[in-house]
């Protein structure tokens, strides 16, 4: 859920009920947020089969067809259903205003065919979609809108959480760029880690991602991409902390300066760092410029190779293939520590950052309202459904 934090906790400080509807595995994370969470749409995104068949489209074909069979074919393919629960759901409660991601393709439908003001919230797929939309996904959904009496489908008005040209070479429609905010509990450090930093070596922090490390075909992958960061870290007397999520245990640490867990609280433990090497999902780049902390991006798979390019561009860190050796990961870890034009420049990146306004609940529904006709009561203690569909944070 962190993909949608930047929505869900202005609502909720603004005075909002907001529900969450979800598969069943977000419901802790909603619990966390206090956030109400409903049920809908199914965990299909779990499933060791469908994870297995993208893991053998990006290993054997690379990253643009693994974007098109994902985001092209199965995203589409599963929108019925989270239409169909969402229709049932609103029409017992309907909402004053929908804030689903910009992937869940369900519930853009469901909106459109109530007539409900809707804004698409962009979890890092944005530039995938548009990409593929007018090729892939709108041809791929054309059969189910038209079921439903609906006209072609097109990608809602976009909300992201930074600065449009960062992420984007052609504005999505109607952007709208809001200031960023993380959960509360992401912000601060366990004591155990807290304590034990020198401030005499510069810190490392290493983490790719979570799906790459619960999908099978890219686990053997991504595991020799960590051995060879590690053994990079050993050579240039850092202390590091290596988040890994279930490859951990098969990550041992000879060196007692790196510490290799399972999950940490990145925001926090990101503004501790000096460098921060990143699979490059949108969050952690996020993350990394609230830190003031440049990067060192290894993308891996959908929007994540062209945004540590993007960030590479703008000076706020540099690039590596994931098929690096250990000596040009320790080259390119060397070049950014310590060189001050790399701080500067993700120093600046977080000032323009800080500078977005904040999500106005109000002024956003009322801005649908005003496009869509909906004619809405103006309230305090509107009602925000917000939408996840079956994977967030692992896909970025």
């Amino acid at each position: 859920m962190s993909a949608l934090d930047y929505v869900t906790g202005p609502a909720l400080e603004q005075g909002h009920d907001v529900v969450l509807y979800a598969p069943g595995m977000f419901r802790r994370e909603a619990r966390r947020r206090g956030v109400e969470f409903r049920r809908a749409g199914a965990d299909w995104t779990c499933d060791v089969a469908v994870q297995q068949a993208a893991s053998e489209v990006w290993s054997k074909s690379g990253n643009v067809p693994f974007n098109r069979y994902v985001f092209g074919r199965l995203w589409p393919d599963q929108a019925e259903a989270k239409a169909r629960d969402l229709i049932a759901a609103w029409t017992r409660a309907r909402p004053d205003l929908v804030i689903a991601e910009c992937s869940d393709l369900g519930a853009h439908l469901a909106a459109r065919v109530l007539d409900l003001p809707v804004f698409a919230a962009d979890n890092g797929l944005g530039p995938v979609l548009l990409d593929l939309w007018d090729g892939d996904i709108a041809p791929a959904l054309a059969c189910l809108h038209k079921q439903y009496g609906q006209d072609t489908a097109v990608l809602p008005a976009m909300l992201t959480p930074a600065p449009v040209q960062w992420f984007y070479s052609t504005p999505p429609p109607s952007a709208r760029a809001v200031r960023r905010t993380v959960a509360e509990f992401g912000s601060a450090l366990p004591q155990w880690l807290d304590d034990g930093f020198s401030s005499a070596r510069p810190l490392v922090y290493v983490s790719l991602g979570t799906l790459t490390t619960a999908m099978a075909g890219l686990r053997t992958v991504i595991g020799s991409v960590y051995r060879e960061i590690m053994a990079a870290l050993c050579d240039i007397g850092c202390e590091a902390v290596v988040s890994a999520g279930d490859l951990a245990p098969d990550l041992r640490s000879a060196d007692p300066r790196i510490r290799v867990v399972e999950h940490v609280p990145q925001p926090a433990l990101v503004r501790r760092a000096d460098l921060f090497v990143t699979h490059g999902g949108r969050a952690s780049l996020l993350d990394a410029v609230q830190g003031a902390t440049p990067v060192l991006g290894m993308g891996v798979l959908a929007d994540q190779p062209g945004n540590v390019a993007g960030f590479a561009r703008r000076g706020l860190g540099r690039t590596l293939e994931l098929t690096a050796t250990r000596g040009e990961i320790a080259d390119a870890m060397t070049a950014i520590l310590g060189n001050p034009r790399y701080e500067a420049a993700v120093t600046a990146a977080d000032a323009e950052l800080s500078q977005l306004p904040p999500l106005d609940v109000m002024q956003l529904r009322d801005c649908g309202d005003a496009q869509d006709g909906f004619g809405l009561a103006s309230r305090p203690g509107s009602r925000i459904h917000v939408n996840e569909m079956e994977l967030h944070d692992p896909w970025q």
